[in-house]
């Protein structure tokens, strides 16, 4: 069943018995959860209900539901944005929980937590790894051959989103050669100067007969006297690339970084093939909808998880949630920063016009305040916001029982070959990579404050075995190109879906045992990075339908834990 029908499918459905939910859409259908989500949360036809386990509709059905979330192309944007008020305390999307959301919650029930338990895992995927042939001289996997064929039928022109470390560069080359041997000239788009060079690298060996040059950090090549250009996209902004009559195409990767709004200069029109990469193109502010689709004109192709591992592209993964408390310091804390935020908040929509949602739209409208556009109150008012903000989300991340938590999974973490962990703030990264090299896991931290040569030398440790884990704080997360690594630990949920994918797929590269990847999520109980509360539930339930074994875990089980992770358990 295509994802078409399955869409007409569900609108059959819900048009006879409105308010069902996927799992129960799932089992009518008789195809996989996995392959419903997808098709409920990125067709506009289809809206959900404000519960924890939502119930589904028709967008024409919104009367039917007693709290409808925001509309569907706010949760495509990943903003999760506030919901409108119904009378009492107004409640938000749960990717994106917000200060609204006050710790008055209903009692865990075994049914709530059963679908985080997931036991008697299914054999391993094997890797059987495409060889290069006539046919198939870039030796490119099924799925990267169907998205360049879907690619070249709708006029060379569109989106392809698929999960980091399924070969999306890999792909590019081969629609780059393609195009080349038709004479045109290509032009390559990076958001950074890391990721320049690493395409370069990659054009250089994978294309040889091909001339190669590029634009940034302090090159300045012309498309004329190469075959291929690859530019920074800020260095892109101010430059016309001139094609001399030849055909263009534009590669954009992480095509998403071109919808800002200085960014978008370099989308350039004279271009008529257009190939973006992402591992997800839709953004927080909606940009993805009034730039990207627009230049690009469609998603021609996207790769998740599921098929990427039952591919063979990437390993298969387990996945473990361990909870932790607050002290009552912390959660009175965390209760004030709520109760504060909620008074701020109300005051920047009533008296200064922040719309109450989506989310990514009040914080635009709050960061233009503290600007002057308001005058002095309205600044004031903002900066006041964005302030208790960052505390509640370093609160979050800092809390003692997360770094106590680190520190009990240091033997979890010495199984590993390598750990990447994610936290929030520069002070967690410093404090966690401190903790762990002085319990003998030789760790450093990654992140804006180290210089680009110290973050090198860094990597070249890692990479070499010298470290065993990165502490990072996002600079792991994109444009970066990672030694393996097969153990994950978020200590602070990004509420962006992205990133949260940006991390997974760090370290579901394939390896050379075949060994799971293991994804360990810490979160405080009760509070709006709690997945059991449905924070985060898009990304979840994607992480849920694709691992091999599941399960929620208390601190005090750390052997259990621990040979849950085992690397070598099968």
């Amino acid at each position: 069943m295509t994802s078409l029908t399955i869409a007409d499918a569900i609108e059959e459905l819900l048009t006879a018995e409105p308010g069902q939910f996927a799992t129960a859409l799932a089992e009518t259908l008789r195809v996989a959860k996995g392959a419903i989500n997808p098709v409920l949360y990125n067709d506009p036809r289809f809206i959900r209900s404000d519960e924890t386990k939502p119930r589904w509709y028709l967008a024409t059905q919104s009367h039917l539901a007693d709290s409808i979330a925001t509309s569907k192309s706010v949760m495509n944007s990943g903003s999760g944005g506030e919901r409108p008020d119904h009378g009492g305390a107004a409640t938000t999307s749960p990717d994106l929980v917000g200060e609204d959301e006050l710790d008055d919650y209903e009692e865990l029930t075994p049914e709530m937590l059963a679908r985080f338990v997931k036991t008697d895992p299914a054999p391993r995927q094997n890797w059987t790894p495409p060889t290069s042939s006539a046919s198939n001289p870039h030796a490119l996997y099924e799925w990267q051959r169907d998205a360049l064929e879907r690619w070249r039928d709708r006029g060379c022109r569109g989106i392809i989103d698929a999960v980091t470390g399924s070969g999306k560069t890999r792909l590019a080359v081969a629609a780059i050669d393609d195009h080349a041997r038709g004479g045109g000239k290509t032009v390559v788009l990076v958001p950074t100067i890391v990721l320049l060079h690493q395409w370069v690298d990659v054009l250089t060996q994978s294309l040889p007969t091909l001339s190669i040059g590029r634009v940034g950090d302090g090159y300045d090549d012309l498309l004329q006297h190469c075959d291929v250009l690859v530019s920074v996209i800020a260095s892109a902004r101010t430059r016309a690339f001139l094609l001399k009559g030849a055909e263009g195409l534009l590669v954009v990767d992480e095509c998403h970084r071109t919808a800002s709004d200085k960014n978008q200069e370099a989308l350039d029109d004279r271009f008529t093939k257009r190939l973006g990469l992402s591992a997800t193109h839709e953004r927080m502010d909606g940009a993805h909808e009034t730039v990207l689709l627009p230049y690009f004109e469609r998603v021609v192709f996207s790769i998740g998880y599921g098929r990427a591992i039952n591919d063979g592209v990437i390993t298969n993964v387990r996945a473990a949630f361990v909870g932790v408390e607050f002290t009552e310091e912390e959660r009175q804390l965390y209760q004030k920063y709520l109760h504060e935020l909620r008074t701020l908040r109300r005051k920047l929509i009533r008296e200064f016009g922040c719309p109450k949602g989506p989310f990514s739209a009040f914080l635009d409208a709050v960061v233009r305040l503290t600007n002057g556009s308001g005058g002095m109150k309205g600044s004031i008012a903002a900066n006041k916001w964005l302030s208790k903000w960052r505390e509640k989300r370093e609160l979050l991340a800092e809390t003692v029982a997360k770094h106590r938590a680190v520190q009990q999974l240091v033997g979890a973490i010495g199984d590993a070959d390598r750990t990447l962990l994610f936290t929030q703030s520069i002070k967690s990264a410093n404090v966690i990579a401190s903790d762990l090299t002085e319990a003998g896991i030789p760790t450093s931290p990654h992140h804006s404050e180290l210089s680009t040569d110290e973050r090198e030398q860094i990597m070249a440790d890692f990479d070499r075995g010298a470290l065993r884990v990165l502490s990072s704080v996002q600079t792991l997360e994109e444009g970066v190109d990672v030694p393996d690594a097969d153990l994950a630990i978020i200590v602070a949920s990004s509420k962006q879906r992205r990133q949260m994918i940006q991390r997974m797929g760090r370290v579901m590269r394939r390896k050379h045992d075949g060994r799971d990847a293991r994804f360990i999520i810490l979160f405080v109980k009760d509070t709006e990075e709690d997945p059991r509360r449905g924070a985060q539930e898009l990304f979840i339930e994607e992480l849920l339908d694709v691992a091999r074994e599941s399960n929620i875990f208390e601190l005090d089980e750390t052997e259990r834990l621990r040979t849950f992770l085992d690397p070598d358990r099968r």
